[in-house]
C-alpha cells in the first residue's frame, strides 16, 4: 500500500555524544584507530548534532557503534521461584528433599521397635514420598517452561537487534553512502 519513507533526521544530546566517544576510545583502544584519526573523529562526535553526524563516524567500524549501543540482553535465567505463584522457593524444595529422605530411616526404624506393627508409617513415607517428587516433577517442568519462554523471547530480541545493527553498519545504509 504506502512504502517505507526515509526516516527524517533525528537530533542528539549530550548523552549520545558521550556515548559516542567513550566507543571510540574503545576502538582507539583496541587499535582501530590510529591517534590522528581518533582525535578527527572525537571532534567530530562531541560536536555533532545529528544521529547521521555520528553515524558517518562509525560507518566502518564493528560493534559497539552508537546505532548498536543498545542494553545487552541478560542470559535467560529462570525468573526468582519465590515470586512466581505456584512454584516452591528453593528453600523449600531443599527441606522436602530431606525430609523426604530422612522419613525412611524412621519409618524403617518404627518397623523394627514396634516389631512389624507399624504399616501406617510405612504407608505415610510411600505417600509423602510419592506426593513430593511428583509435585517436585510439576514445579521442575514449569521451571524449564519458563526457562525457554526467557530464551525464546531472548534469541528473539537478539535477532532483532542484530538485524537492527547490520541495518546501520551498512555504509550504504538508511541514509545512502555516508561518504
Amino acid at each position: 500500500m504506502s512504502q517505507s519513507q526515509p526516516m527524517p533526521p533525528q537530533r542528539i544530546g549530550d548523552a549520545e555524544r558521550d556515548q559516542a566517544a567513550e566507543f571510540l576510545r574503545e576502538h582507539h583502544a583496541q587499535g582501530r584507530l590510529d591517534p590522528a584519526e581518533f582525535d578527527d573523529r572525537i571532534t567530530a562526535a562531541l560536536s555533532a548534532k545529528w544521529q547521521s553526524d555520528l553515524d558517518r563516524l562509525f560507518f566502518d567500524l564493528p560493534a559497539p557503534t552508537p546505532r548498536g549501543a543498545v542494553a545487552p540482553v541478560p542470559q535467560a535465567k529462570p525468573p526468582a521461584s519465590t515470586t512466581i505463584p505456584g512454584l516452591l522457593s528453593d528453600k523449600t524444595r531443599n527441606m522436602m528433599d530431606v525430609l523426604s529422605v530422612a522419613i525412611w530411616p524412621i519409618a524403617i526404624a518404627g518397623m523394627v521397635f514396634l516389631h512389624g506393627r507399624a504399616g501406617l508409617l510405612i504407608f505415610l513415607a510411600i505417600m509423602l514420598t510419592v506426593m513430593w517428587h511428583r509435585r517436585k516433577s510439576q514445579d521442575n517442568a514449569a521451571r524449564a517452561k519458563l526457562e525457554r519462554d526467557a530464551k525464546q523471547q531472548q534469541d528473539a530480541e537478539r535477532r532483532r537487534l542484530e538485524q537492527e545493527r547490520r541495518r546501520y553498519q551498512d555504509p550504504n545504509g538508511p541514509w545512502g553512502p555516508l561518504g
